[in-house]
């Protein structure tokens, strides 16, 4: 069995890296990400150094990244664990098992904790990410353990019983989100360097369970993104231009990580059986703005290939004659897409009807006939 779990996950490294890719690949649309502040309330302010507290840096950091990825992603579902500086429960553990919680019950594409950190030696500085680790022989390697965590968000691996259930459908869940989750601390890493910060790197500690990670049924990642004990980067990490850049590489992260899904996504139209029973309920979801071309706005993505493909009635149905080609990078270069509106709330009304056709249909921006 567990070779079988580490095929499925070097497979899953592959596809992710576009090393190889099947023919169809299909992710659920709209996309779901949540977003988690770490810490929050009075009796859990996480690191605190010169009266400034971590609760409040990863609020404003996760308030700003919201906001960034509203903009970038419209059809983004977005969801934070808190919004404000509560608690989430008056018990620390379960507090901590409440945020993924909220990930599994909106089926999350990705679960992103945000942190600050904090060590002993006030010379260490840098971003990191941290993934989960069961055991040892899990993720293949060791890592010194360098971080100073809260004893509150992580437990023993030495607790946890081996022949429970809850392990054994972790340890499931792990092998096949792994490889996504360092794909996507990869590119965190990079989105951090190209604003000039320092990025330690996805790490594991071994023997620690982080609270937060462990019930995940998704992909889902901690980001710490800097050393509150380091006088420098408290100051970076504390001042509201330093939250927008860090939040601003999070988010291009985050469009570059759905990219990647959206090149293995093709989205095949159902039968013509199943398409709007007659031509007035298509109209509906046309522009409303006549026959003048709108050259940015919004439009709604039903198909993307790797081959260029002929727009025809019996491959999109009686979408064909508003559907037009444009073309993105990756290996599933060529989107096919309806109409354009130059409202978001004209794409959205369009969007309910174009499901009824194509189910797994999602709106994208343009500009100049090229995708945002």
């Amino acid at each position: 069995m567990r070779k079988l779990y580490l095929i499925l996950a070097l497979l899953l490294v592959a596809v992710a890296n576009n090393a190889i890719a099947r023919e169809f690949v299909v992710w659920s649309n709209p996309r779901v990400v949540v977003i988690d502040p770490g810490h929050g309330g009075a009796s859990r302010p996480g690191a605190v150094r010169g009266g400034i507290k971590e609760k409040d840096i990863n609020l404003a950091v996760s308030l700003e990244l919201r906001r960034l990825l509203g903009e970038k992603l419209p059809e983004l579902e977005i969801y934070l664990t808190r919004e404000k500086d509560v608690e989430l429960h008056a018990d620390k553990s379960a507090d901590n098992l409440s945020r993924p919680k909220l990930a599994n019950e909106k089926g999350a594409d990705l679960f992103i904790s945000i942190h600050a950190n904090a060590h002993d030696d006030k010379s260490v500085s840098g971003a990191e990410v941290i993934v989960l680790s069961l055991d040892n022989s899990t993720q293949g390697y060791t890592q010194r353990r360098t971080v100073a965590g809260d004893g509150d968000d992580y437990i023993d691996i030495g607790n946890i019983d081996r022949n429970s259930l809850a392990f054994i459908e972790a340890l499931s869940l792990l092998m096949n989100n792994d490889p996504i989750n360092r794909t996507f601390g990869d590119i965190v890493g990079n989105k951090l360097r190209s604003i000039g910060r320092k990025y330690r790197g996805v790490k594991v500690y071994p023997g620690r369970v982080w609270t937060v990670l462990y019930p995940l049924r998704g992909p889902g990642i901690i980001v710490e993104i800097g050393f509150m004990s380091n006088s420098e980067e408290l100051k970076y990490i504390s001042s509201k231009a330093g939250q927008s850049k860090i939040a601003g590489a999070i988010c291009d992260a985050i469009v570059e990580y759905l990219a990647l899904l959206d090149e293995m996504t093709v989205s095949t139209p159902t039968s013509e059986a199943e398409s709007p029973a007659n031509e007035s309920s298509e109209a509906k979801a046309e522009p409303s703005k006549g026959d003048t071309p709108i050259e940015q706005g919004y439009t709604i993505q039903v198909m993307a290939s790797a081959t260029e493909l002929e727009i025809s009635e019996s491959r999109f149905g009686k979408l064909h004659t508003k559907i037009a080609k444009f073309e993105g990078k990756g290996t599933y270069k060529y989107k096919y897409c309806y109409g354009r509106y130059a409202t978001l709330n004209e794409a959205k009304c369009a969007l309910e009807e174009i499901r009824a056709v194509a189910k797994d249909a999602y709106i994208v921006q343009f500009e100049d006939c090229k995708l945002k």
